[in-house]
């Protein structure tokens, strides 16, 4: 078995639909890898879970795998890290570590009711209506991004707020101190370390919809409006260093757990955006912009939200991000209806003509993202004519994936001074 005297680390990225595991050696040289499918599942309309047993069972599946592609021994790795999906969580009962439901995946509709309710609710509104007072008086930020608050269906929130309010005896677990809570980072560091450790990166808090950006904590206001109890929530630490656990997979050696990111936290690392004004895009199943602000949080009146990138040490970066649902799902229903018969011949298509002719495409399958901020829009071909061809709508297809983009930087650039000299971009699994 190779290895002997070298060091290596066993990187995880959870996505959406994919799993994929890294072994990297000292030069950063990628030494064997492995992959699986995410079997998600559709219970009810709406209802987009995962089987939380089966993701564990996968995990422990690709990381082995790995490793053992790699040719090395588990006692020669030196380190965990781990990138996860955001807002995707579950519930488990601490008294016996049993799941009290699926993951709750970040696509699921079910608390959409919850959602349209609070938006438009008295009580909400009465709140942003409070911040945009005390925003004229003191001119504090936070205060400007409280006046437009809205709940989505993406973030934790409601979701959350719905289980407490619909899995059976919940409410007994809860008077009990029996319940905890944890997005996927916090799940997989609980599973790895045996239960010891009940944590959270920055990261993977901020787009929960109860963190509180420029107070860099729980936001004690969200835990009360929703009546969500502290006690169930995880303790938030650095994104790197020792705090994590050790990962108990390998019967040969436990291995630190030593770095832990939300997926496009560590997108933009990987992508070096380190500094102010720094800009990426992911382009996977959902468009995500983001971009580095810094050591202050951007806060928006056109639906960008500002989030944590990652703390490591004493240092905090924040980072501003827009977003488009609908990108990977609209190349893949361009192939369902017939328009290619592979994703791989879009392009191509799309290339034998000068232009699209008229023909525009609205993305907007799961409503549409800043700056228009409409959950209730729908999708659609726009100009149609007598004229058009496959290769038009096609076109048009594939430029309204660049022009999302193009709109949510265009946003960040009416809202801050930065100049965005290049912009980085990834892609991610669809």
């Amino acid at each position: 078995m190779s290895g002997e005297g070298e060091k290596f680390i066993v990187a995880l990225d959870v996505g959406t639909t994919k799993l994929k595991s890294l072994v990297f050696d000292q030069n950063l040289q990628i030494r064997g890898e492995a992959t699986a499918q995410i079997k998600l599942e559709y219970e009810k309309p709406g209802w987009v879970e995962i089987n939380p047993d089966y993701l564990w069972e996968q995990v422990n599946y690709i990381i082995k795998s790995a490793v053992k592609n790699a040719g090395i021994s588990p006692s020669h790795l030196r380190g965990v890290s781990i990138s996860t999906q955001r807002s995707s969580f579950m519930c488990w009962d601490t008294n016996n570590n049993i799941n009290l439901h699926n993951i709750i995946c970040w696509k699921d509709l079910r608390a959409d009711t919850l959602v349209r309710k609070w938006n438009s609710s008295l009580y909400l509104k009465s709140f942003r209506l409070g911040c945009k007072f005390l925003y004229g008086l003191t001119r504090k930020k936070r205060y400007l991004a409280g006046s437009v608050l809205r709940m989505m269906n993406e973030q934790v929130v409601m979701r959350l707020l719905w289980v407490l309010q619909n899995v059976p005896d919940i409410q007994e677990k809860l008077n009990k101190n029996q319940i905890r809570f944890g997005t996927l980072d916090t799940f997989l560091i609980y599973k790895f370390t045996d239960g010891e450790n009940h944590v959270t990166d920055y990261s993977n808090a901020a787009p929960t919809g109860f963190f509180d950006p420029f107070e860099n904590n729980w936001a004690s206001w969200a835990l009360q409006m929703f009546s969500i109890p502290s006690s169930i929530l995880p303790t938030i630490v650095p994104s790197v260093g020792n705090h994590f656990g050790y990962c108990r997979i390998f019967p040969e050696k436990n291995i630190p757990i030593l770095c832990v990111l939300a997926d496009q936290s560590a997108s933009m690392f990987g992508s070096t955006s380190f500094h102010r004004g720094n800009v990426k895009v992911t382009l996977g199943t959902g468009a995500f912009l983001d971009v580095n602000t810094g050591k202050k949080p951007h806060a928006s009146v056109n639906g960008i939200y500002p989030l944590v990138g990652w703390k490591y040490d004493s240092e905090l970066v924040y980072i501003a991000e827009g977003n488009s649902k609908d990108n990977g799902l609209i190349v893949d229903w361009g192939k369902t209806i017939g328009l290619y018969d592979n994703v791989e011949d879009s392009s191509k298509i799309a290339s034998s003509v000068p232009n699209s002719n008229g023909v525009y495409f609205v993305p907007g399958f799961n409503g549409l993202q800043a700056p228009y901020n409409d959950p209730s829009a729908t999708a659609g071909f726009i100009g149609v004519n007598p004229k058009t061809v496959k290769a038009h709508m096609v076109r048009a297809l594939l430029e309204s994936l660049a022009f999302r983009v193009q709109q949510l930087l265009n946003v960040l650039q009416t809202e801050t001074d930065f100049t965005f000299d290049c912009v980085r971009y990834d892609m991610g699994n669809f």
